[in-house]
């Protein structure tokens, strides 16, 4: 996704901002009572203020935008504790090797939220990082504890002129490298994830964008080395250049699509297969899909209510109202006309056949036979017109890769067998108005089995044998698709427990981890006409449903 004009304006005015510390260092530094570290440190805490408010703008995953707030965060406090040991504090005073031990708190401590947002990338948005991940913060507070006490120990800098030369002339000890390798080691365990999690092939093309930050810092360190304090550092100091080298490496990882953003939010639109969009209360259309249906705004109120046809009736319109306008999708209903036309064809083969088989018959009778067979195909296709919708949707447009074109496979298995299932139990009801509950366990049985096959833990618990009345036979397997249809794809496991006893049959599921959890007005008519009750609880990410309907039959 392309990063929007917003985006790269105030990116860049972050890097005008500390680009302009370093011409405030080098022009003010020479001048006597001017305080040109506040005015750097102010610079700095501006730029890092207008990068948080990008993330709140643009990271998604509520996890990420916190860590690169925290980031964000440690850079102020870092340029904080810089300005106050150089204004504020007496040179080579005890109060100055504070805040220079100080240093070693954001400077150790910023790399873990970095490191936690990287391992982030690749990942489900509803999957976090393991918990252990935290037991980083143990060496992270050891190596700042042991810096911020060096004056006990002297194992983190070594003053051999005693602690009244303090940073005039010092050596480093074994905390110090410590510290060194901390900070080179979740560096390299940072671009080591980036690069190993970078799946998507348009991503990897971009990986150099969070590297380009880490080989400036490279050049501006070797610059030191060779020229001394004459060279980059004569503008800008180490604490400076590892605070913009670790902010840019964060951006580089949004701006490479590694860690997601909402950037370009139009570009999702046009890149869509579906034929969606977003109206506002004006009639302007904000966002829509590349499609060839051209709807008007008056189309999408009117869809409001109900369908509005298009393209000859091929295409259908739909639209629901939202904070501040209507969304809007379309969909080819030109396969679900097909097979009206076959179902109403088959119909009238019926009707045919029975007419002559029934030749013996008056033709009042055979009247009433072929309205009440016209009727029962009527209802049959109406009771799972909504399957057969998804499965002609799943069908047009299958997807190109194997895995997932095997999963809607699947999935079209699960929802044909309530077709099949649903048509022989409305069957069984017009033929003789009651049904065995045994017809409503092989039912979801049979549903379970495909459920198992697209990947969900199921199990079915059947108690009890009746002859109950065919709308509650009808009712509870109409409950257990839609409970099953709202909770795909997400669903890991699924118990079912039926029991027919005390005049009543009762229907209970537990899912785990559902798509969406079942409504509560889920088929209140229907349950409320049977003088039935459905109770609908979730904990967490698991849902407990319980059906009980009077059974209006005869125990066996």
């Amino acid at each position: 996704m392309r990063n929007s004009k917003k985006t790269k304006v105030l990116n860049g005015v972050c890097v005008i901002l500390v680009l302009l510390s370093g011409v405030v260092r080098y022009c003010l530094q020479n001048m006597e009572g001017f305080t040109y570290n506040m005015l750097i440190c102010t610079l700095f805490t501006a730029a890092a203020l207008i990068w948080i408010s990008q993330l709140q703008r643009r990271i998604i995953q509520p996890e990420i935008r916190r860590n690169l707030i925290a980031v964000a965060v440690f850079v102020i406090l870092w340029m904080m504790l810089r300005t106050i040991k150089y204004i504020f504090t007496a040179h080579n005073s005890l109060g100055e090797r504070l805040c220079w031990y100080f240093y070693y708190f954001p400077q150790t401590f910023i790399l873990l939220p970095m490191f936690f947002s990287v391992l982030y990338i690749g990942r489900p948005t509803d999957q976090p990082i393991s918990r252990l991940w935290r037991l980083l913060y143990i060496p992270a507070a050891v190596i700042v504890l042991a810096i911020v006490t060096n004056d006990l120990h002297h194992l983190a800098f070594r003053f051999p002129g005693g602690v009244v030369s303090s940073e005039d002339n010092y050596s480093h000890g074994i905390f110090y490298f410590a510290s060194m390798a901390w900070v080179l080691l979740l560096f390299v365990a940072m671009i080591a994830v980036s690069v190993r999690r970078c799946a998507v092939y348009g991503n990897r093309k971009k990986i150099w964008m969070p590297l380009m930050p880490l080989a400036l810092g490279a050049l501006c360190f070797a610059s030191y080395f060779i020229w001394g304090d004459n060279g980059i550092l004569a503008l800008f100091m180490v604490p400076e250049i590892i605070c913009f080298v670790y902010c840019s490496f964060m951006e580089g990882l949004i701006l490479a699509g590694l860690l997601p953003s909402n950037d370009s939010y139009n570009d999702l639109w046009n890149a869509s297969s579906i034929g969606a969009g977003v109206m506002d209360q004006n009639g302007s259309i904000r966002y829509s899909a590349a499609q060839k249906n051209t709807v008007t705004p008056a189309q999408i109120r009117a869809a409001e209510e109900g369908e509005v046809l298009l393209q000859d009736g091929s295409v259908a319109l739909r639209s629901h109202a939202i904070h501040g306008g209507f969304g809007f999708w379309t969909k080819d209903i030109s396969e679900i006309n097909r097979l009206h036309r076959a179902l109403k064809e088959l119909g009238d083969v019926i009707a045919e056949e029975n007419a002559m088989l029934d030749a013996e018959n008056t033709l009042a009778e055979e009247r009433v036979r072929i309205e009440q067979q016209n009727r029962l195909c009527d209802s049959i296709a109406r009771s799972v017109q909504p399957q057969l919708d998804r499965i002609s949707t799943l069908l047009a447009a299958p997807p190109q890769e194997e895995a997932a074109f095997e999963q809607m496979m699947k999935y079209a298995c699960i929802l044909n067998t309530y077709v099949k299932r649903c048509s022989n139990l409305l069957l069984l009801f017009h033929q003789k108005g009651q049904i065995e509950s045994n017809e409503l366990h092989l039912a979801i049985t049979e549903s379970l089995e495909y459920l198992r096959l697209y990947g969900v833990q199921a199990h079915a618990e059947v108690s009890g044998d009746a002859m109950l009345g065919g709308e509650a036979i009808l009712l509870a397997y109409a409950l257990f698709e839609e409970t099953l249809e709202a909770a795909l794809p997400d669903m890991d496991a699924l118990f079912v427990r039926l029991r027919i006893d005390d005049g009543r049959l009762t229907l209970q599921m537990e899912l785990n981890a559902p798509s969406s959890f079942l409504p509560e007005k889920t088929l209140q008519a229907e349950i409320h006409a049977q003088h039935g009750t459905l109770t609908i609880e979730t904990e967490e990410q698991t849902e407990y449903i319980c059906l009980i309907l009077p059974m209006g039959g005869a125990a066996k």
